[in-house]
């Protein structure tokens, strides 16, 4: 299967501190504008955060600023602790990260363990107070912070429109979408919005339309016993299934049946 372009849409909507304890994970690229903290707990995970691939393993920490795209690869399986801190939240230290931030890779052993018991304490869950929460949070990023050289943000100008547009696309993709909808929609030339999406996507704006569309027409179908493929189609925003056939290959080499079987 190839991998299919992907905005995590729920955290950001959530707008949250997230935290618990995750196992072999295998996460496709995709980009939220929360700040993901994970600490290895043990085993080894290959990551690629912001185009810079390594592999990360017991004691080291993975640091993924907002709006940086990142993936994970069981190596081959790994237990961690992941800590995901909402816009609200992460908004706080937008007077320190707004240049500046910390490397993807944190892998100083020794000292993250010194931080293992922050995280400890919020997976015990003894309480559910967001202010207690937020001064561990506090605690994590400040030593980080302290101990690790900063690195220059990567420039994302116009990130918040992108980031709206992907909403968008979200809460209407089963409706008929267009280049000139969304342009008109934001205000953009339709030239200038359609380099921009792909500059941030690396996708064109209809392939990624039709990418959420299949995505989310396969979740539905398995939760259908028996789902109705053509039903499922045009339900989902495709003209025809002409297009959408063209737009399934493009991720998948097994038919539909097939991959809705799939667990």
């Amino acid at each position: 299967m190839k991998k299919l372009p992907f905005y995590e849409l729920r955290h950001d909507k959530a707008d949250r501190v997230e935290f618990f304890k995750g196992r072999d994970s295998d996460t496709p690229a995709h980009f939220h504008r929360c700040i993901e903290i994970l600490y290895i707990i043990g085993g080894n995970v290959d990551c690629e955060v912001n185009g810079d691939n390594f592999r990360c393993g017991k004691d080291e920490i993975v640091f993924v600023h907002k709006c940086g795209a990142h993936a994970l690869m069981p190596a081959p399986n790994y237990v961690d602790y992941v800590l995901i801190i909402g816009p609200r939240y992460s908004d706080d230290f937008a007077g320190i990260f707004q240049t500046e931030t910390l490397p993807a890779h944190l892998a100083d052993k020794d000292f993250n363990r010194t931080l293992l018991p922050h995280f400890r304490a919020l997976d015990s869950g003894k309480s559910s107070s967001e202010l207690v929460k937020k001064g561990y949070i506090d605690i994590i990023i400040g030593n980080l912070l302290e101990h690790y050289e900063k690195v220059p943000v990567p420039p994302t100008p116009n990130i918040g429109i992108i980031v709206s547009a992907l909403n968008y696309i979200d809460d209407h993709y089963r409706e008929s979408l267009s280049l000139d909808r969304l342009a008109d929609e934001f205000g953009y030339n339709k030239y200038y919005f359609s380099r921009l999406f792909n500059t941030y996507i690396g996708e064109s704006l209809n392939g990624y339309i039709n990418a959420v569309r299949v995505r989310n027409l396969i979740a539905e179908a398995k939760k259908q016993e028996n789902p109705n493929l053509s039903e499922l189609v045009f339900a989902n925003g495709f003209d025809s299934m002409t297009t959408f056939y063209r737009n399934f290959s493009k991720y998948y080499d097994k038919p539909p049946t097939e991959v809705f079987r799939a667990k």
